[in-house]
């Protein structure tokens, strides 16, 4: 872990970092409960007491969450994000948990672009299956497993023959 400062008069309370970082007191202790942010330490009554690095801790737990990553997907991420000390096995583990969110986004911004490509065409010029793929599509609207099951959704098929619904 990297080290933290000892001064005290640079330790903030969990109100000051949780202001800082535009989340609750309730997220910052949730996240310590999970192991995704270090404990920290406590004054002589028992009161939290953050050295302000923690702010960045919490950055990159916050932008992992952005990423998509589930919580318990977070904490080995997190660990080494923070700067802290990983097993062999845990960095593998984290490595695939990032190589897996790759490959999902990398399906999500294909579709994405397929829709883009979409609205540029005049209505009922693509069959649905053009536009997201006949993977997804089967997948997502026949329940076949595939893209659907890991995070991807089709937009259902218009209704009727008119193209309005």
């Amino acid at each position: 872990m990297p080290k933290t400062s000892d001064d005290p008069t640079s330790l903030v309370s969990i109100g000051e970092l949780a202001k800082a970082a535009g989340v609750s007191s309730r997220t910052i202790r949730y996240y310590e409960e999970l192991g995704i942010l270090p404990e920290p330490r406590r004054s002589p009554g028992g009161t939290r007491k953050y050295p302000r690095e923690y702010g960045s801790y919490l950055a990159a737990a916050l932008a992992l969450k952005d990423l998509g990553f589930r919580l318990e997907e977070m904490k080995p991420l997190a660990r080494l994000a923070a700067g802290r000390s990983v097993s062999p096995g845990q960095r593998d583990a984290a490595a695939q948990l990032v190589e897996d969110k790759i490959e999902v986004l990398a399906r999500q911004v294909t579709v994405l672009r397929r829709l883009r490509d979409s609205v540029k065409v005049p209505d009922g010029d693509l069959p649905v299956s053009a536009v997201l793929g006949s993977a997804v599509l089967g997948s997502a609207v026949l329940g076949q497993p595939g893209a659907a099951d890991e995070g991807l959704s089709a937009i259902p098929a218009p209704r009727g023959d008119s193209g309005t619904s």
